[in-house]
Formats: structure tokens, sequence, C-alpha cells
């Protein structure tokens, strides 16, 4: 009967010395965890996504919103400035109300405007668009945007044939017209501009 409660009494200090060995391992590996040197902390957040990455040096700070087409493009250099936002029957009795001469125009960073000097522009009712030197006359057709945003030229001679596209409006004053387009392949940005006679 000793002997059997010996072993008995052994058997319980071994399993309770094992347990505790368990539980010591186990706590020692939740110890060493990586959550300084993982998703959180150098990873992602920290020197990736939103931090060094996209949002702080990337898309929102640098690029698209802060030097991009928001601050230095479209809305606050170029586009709409002058209170002018897309008004189809703004710009047609604007241009209805002439005659024009080209103040401007650059093709590509090349400045042609001299080639135009001498001419008037007349925008007319029914589209008609008539440009003359007085030994040189120049017809064709224009047409606003329904949205008010775009000026399609078409024009049957030279050398006003060289505005023949679909100009984007750029700025609508009472004795003003700029109106630009972004060639194709190079990709650079032609500049036309009306001013009254």
């Amino acid at each position: 009967m000793k002997r059997r409660f010996f072993i008995k009494k052994t058997g319980q200090g071994l399993l309770a010395v094992s347990t505790i060995s368990i539980t010591g391992a186990i706590l020692s590996s939740c110890s060493n965890n990586d959550d300084d040197d993982t998703f959180f902390d150098d990873g992602y957040y920290d020197e990736g996504y939103y931090g060094d990455g996209y949002y702080d040096d990337g898309y929102y700070d640098d690029g698209y919103y802060d030097d991009g087409y928001y601050d230095d493009g479209y809305y606050d250099d170029g586009y709409y400035n002058d209170g002018y936002y897309g008004d189809a029957q703004e710009l047609t009795d604007t241009l209805l109300n002439g005659p024009w001469f080209v103040q401007t125009y650059i093709d590509s960073g090349s400045n042609q405007t001299g080639t135009y000097a001498g001419y008037s522009v007349n925008f007319n009712t029914g589209n008609e668009v008539v440009a003359s030197n007085g030994s040189n006359t120049n017809n064709g057709v224009w047409l606003v945007s329904s949205n008010g945003q775009e000026l399609d030229l078409a024009f049957s001679g030279s050398p006003f044939d060289e505005f023949n596209d679909e100009w984007d409006i750029f700025s609508v004053e009472p004795n003003r017209v700029e109106v630009r387009d972004v060639s194709g392949g190079g990709g650079g940005t032609d500049i036309l501009v009306f001013e009254k006679l």
C-alpha cells in the first residue's frame, strides 16, 4: 500500500513539473513577440503606405492633389479662375460680339502669332466664322459644346486651318477668349487667344 501511494505521489509530482515547464516555454515564446518589426512598425504603416509612401510623399502630398492637377493645373492656375464655369450660352454670346483678332497663337511652344497679323475674325450666327485681312479670306464653322467647355473650329483655308481642332476653353472674358489644346504625340500645348479689335 505504501509503494502504491509512493508511485501515485511521484506521478503527480512529475505531472506538475511537466506542466510548469510547458507553461514556461509558452510564456517565453510569447515574450519574444515581433510587434516592433512587423506590419505596423516597420512596414506598411510606418515606412510604406501611410508614412513615406502613398499618403505622405506620393499621391496626396506631392502628387496629384498638392502639386498637380488641382493646385497648379486645371483649377488653380488654369481653367475657370476668371469666373467662367462652362456656360455654353455665355461663350456663344461673347464670341458673337466681335470682331476679334488673334492676340496669341503658340503651337507646341513655337510662337506663330505673327502669321495672323492684320486678320479680323468674325463669329457669326449659323455657326459661320470668317477670318479676313482684306486680301485673303478663310471661311469656316464654329461650335460651342453643350457644356460650354469646348470650342470646335474648322476653317477651309490657310493659315486658319491650323486652328482646326477641338479646343478646351481656358478663359472667357468680355474682350478676351483663351483656348488650349494638348497636342497628340509629343504632348505639347497649343494656346490660342482671341481679343476684341
